[in-house]
Parts: C-alpha cells; sequence; structure tokens
C-alpha cells in the first residue's frame, strides 16, 4: 500500500469511528420520553399551577401554600415530565414542588443546580430518582441550613451520609428493581435512622412514567399500586420535615 493511499484509509477509518462515537452519543443522549398520560399532567387546573421554564417545572399549590418545598432531580436521560404523576399530588397537599431538567439530561454532573430554587420556601426536601440520587445527596449536605431532608426513589449517594445526622434520609426502592437493586440501596452510606420504605413488586421505571428501561426487573405488582405507595411514602417524608419547628 503507496503511504499517500495508506493515509486515505487511515482518515477514512478514522472518519467511521467518528462516527460512530457520534452516533453512540446520540443514542445515549436521546431522553427516556415521558407517556404521554405524564405529558398530560403538565396542565394547570384549580389545584396545582404548572410553570414550565427552562431549566425547570414548577408546581404551585393554588391553596394551601405549606413552608417546606421539594426540588426533584430526574434520573439519567429520563424526560423531567415523566415524575408529574407522581409529584402532581405532592403539590395538591400544598408542598411546593420543583422538578429540574439538567442539562443533557444529566443531574449527576449539576448538582447545584437545585441551588437556583432554595429561596423560595422557608425549608426543603431535596429529592431524586436513580442517578439523580447522587446530586440530591450532593446539594442536601452543601446546604444544611436550607435542605432539612433527603429523599431517594430507588437510588443511593455516592458519597458518605453516615456522619449527616441533622439530615432526615427517605430511601423508597423497589423489590424487584433491577438497576437499584434492593440491596445496593440497603448497604448504602446513609445516616443511623434512614427511613427505609420497600415497595413490594416494584421496578426501576414505576418511579416515572416513561416506558421500559433495559436492565429493569419484572414487576410483581401494577403500575398504579406502586405509584400509590411512592406517594404516601414521599408525603410522609414531607410532614415529618414541615412539622420541624
Amino acid at each position: 500500500m503507496h503511504l499517500a493511499e495508506h493515509r486515505r484509509w487511515i482518515t477514512r477509518s478514522l472518519a467511521v469511528l467518528a462516527a460512530a462515537a457520534a452516533c453512540a452519543v446520540l443514542l445515549y443522549a436521546r431522553p427516556l420520553a415521558a407517556t404521554p398520560a405524564a405529558q398530560d399532567a403538565m396542565r394547570s387546573d384549580a389545584a396545582v399551577a404548572v410553570v414550565d421554564r427552562a431549566t425547570e417545572i414548577e408546581l404551585v399549590p393554588r391553596a394551601r401554600h405549606r413552608d417546606t418545598g421539594l426540588v426533584f432531580y430526574p434520573g439519567a436521560r429520563v424526560d423531567s415530565r415523566a415524575y408529574l404523576p407522581l409529584l402532581r399530588p405532592v403539590a395538591e397537599a400544598g408542598y411546593p414542588v420543583v422538578v429540574l431538567k439538567p442539562p443533557f439530561g444529566m443531574a449527576i454532573l449539576h448538582a447545584e443546580q437545585g441551588q437556583q430554587v432554595l429561596g423560595r420556601a422557608q425549608r426543603w426536601v431535596v429529592g431524586g430518582h436513580s442517578l439523580g440520587g447522587p446530586a440530591a445527596a450532593r446539594l442536601a449536605t452543601h446546604h444544611p441550613d436550607q435542605v432539612h431532608g433527603l429523599l431517594l426513589w430507588a437510588s443511593y449517594p455516592d458519597i458518605d451520609l453516615r456522619g449527616a445526622r441533622d439530615l432526615d434520609v427517605t430511601s423508597v426502592y423497589g423489590t424487584r428493581d433491577g438497576l437499584s437493586t434492593p440491596a445496593d440501596v440497603r448497604r448504602a452510606p446513609l445516616p443511623p435512622g434512614t427511613e427505609f420504605v420497600a415497595v413490594q413488586g416494584a421496578v426501576h421505571t414505576h418511579f416515572g412514567d416513561y416506558g421500559p428501561q433495559s436492565g429493569d426487573g419484572q414487576p410483581a405488582t401494577s403500575r398504579a399500586d406502586a405509584q400509590r405507595q411512592i406517594v404516601a411514602a414521599t408525603l410522609d417524608c414531607l410532614r415529618r420535615i414541615d412539622a420541624q419547628p
């Protein structure tokens, strides 16, 4: 092979590899889309005003407005709207909710994004699903005066929180989750007194409305039943924080 031809072959090979890498990045970056039912939850009604901004979706209670709010980090590549069917009932109970829209759908790379909302309520619970949980944990540790609680949905932190004794932590997980397994959740480095809530038969994708996800387990309960329990555990967490003096 002549030198010029060899160079052309190398150039073509590099171009093919670059194109393949670009396709892989685009495929991974494509979000897990919210279901039509989740998209319908974007509508305001008599109980909740939905404010859609470039970096967040805010759910504002129209009646009673409690002192404690919830700021929520989505899982990796999950459309933020996918969480509205579970979080609207929280706003309907009077708790302001802000669902973040992380750049490129990667909350773990933008943990401080939640700081933008902390001035809007007296105290906050910060929550996250899947890879949104580590971002939530980091925000909680960086802003202890404003963040009083950590809510983990099918998730666990990537930092050691065993010494964070003043942080009220609730960890909700599905017993059939194939991605954030019960064993991984239970051995996470969380503070003593962490409230673990097992949703029997639930899987990873029950924590949002975005369809199936590769690697998840097989559910042994309905989505509606699992989400009812997830919402109940979330409200219990918020009531406990809101009752603090």
